[in-house]
């Protein structure tokens, strides 16, 4: 993808989010050093404790750690498309200890849960400046791109394709015509999934949730049907305490599209 300047985002942010490229580790995950150093931990829906946990609508979203969004179930190994598209949010930032951060995120979960593909972003706080830049994981496989920074209100498409010939990552701003994609071995599919993914440190920490608003993602399909037709599974990230980080609202009118809302750092 290529590497441009927006006057939103200032000279500070950029060398900070460039400092990623520096020092890039194999997985797992694969490690990215940003003072502090960054892991991106972009697991998207929290993988099953077994085979037999059931994913479908639910009546209220279920409290999660890491993730607020929602899964959809697919026949195993099918040929899956999980595609969205979301307004990068104004972020608002104070100088912390460890930087803040959400990976807006449609992907899919793969090979009995055991891997995963998806097209995201880091959407968060570096040094008290908003910082937001694509990122692609194949297979498992993490490629972050932090000299693409995105600027808020841009319009970002993801998609994420998997079949078992070949799988597809890319993420497109719509707003400049920047395009990032991958193309890797193919996989199964277990699930499709959309919302707000984590990152952590790489010793584990995981990063606190940026104040970023809302998040309206839109758009959002499962091999071309709405999302909701799917019977999707609904979360809440939490932290430690079960104080709500990151509320998950429920499906607008055509079930294409829903809003995340930041409650707590």
């Amino acid at each position: 993808m290529l590497t441009r300047t927006r006057t939103i985002i200032t000279c500070t942010a950029a060398a900070a989010a460039a400092g990623l490229a520096a020092s890039i580790a194999a997985p797992a995950p694969a490690t990215a050093r940003l003072a502090p150093s960054i892991v991106a931990g972009p697991y998207g829906a929290p993988r099953p404790t077994s085979n037999n946990q059931a994913i479908g609508m639910s009546a209220a979203p279920a409290s999660n750690r890491y993730f607020a969004g929602y899964q959809a179930p697919v026949p195993a190994g099918s040929a899956t498309v999980a595609t969205a598209t979301f307004t990068v949010p104004a972020l608002s930032c104070t100088v912390t200890t460890f930087p803040r951060a959400i990976g807006p995120v449609a992907g899919v979960d793969e090979n009995n849960f055991k891997t995963y593909s998806s097209a995201f972003l880091f959407t968060g706080c570096v040094n008290g400046q908003a910082v937001n830049y694509p990122a692609l994981v194949v297979n498992g496989t993490f490629t972050p791109y932090p000299a693409t920074l995105f600027a808020a209100g841009d319009v970002i498409d993801l998609t994420t394709k998997v079949s078992t010939n070949r799988t597809r990552v890319q993420v497109t701003d719509v707003t400049t015509g920047v395009t990032q994609k991958i193309l890797g071995a193919g996989a199964r599919a277990d699930d499709g999934y959309f919302g707000d993914s984590p990152w952590f440190t790489d010793t584990g920490t995981l990063l606190h949730v940026p104040g970023f608003g809302k998040l309206q993602f839109k758009n959002c399909l499962v091999d071309g049907k709405a999302l909701a037709s799917w019977r999707p599974r609904a979360y809440q990230r939490v932290n430690s305490n079960g104080t709500v980080q990151i509320s998950t609202g429920g499906f607008w009118p055509g079930g294409t599209a829903f809003t995340t809302r930041y409650m707590h750092s």
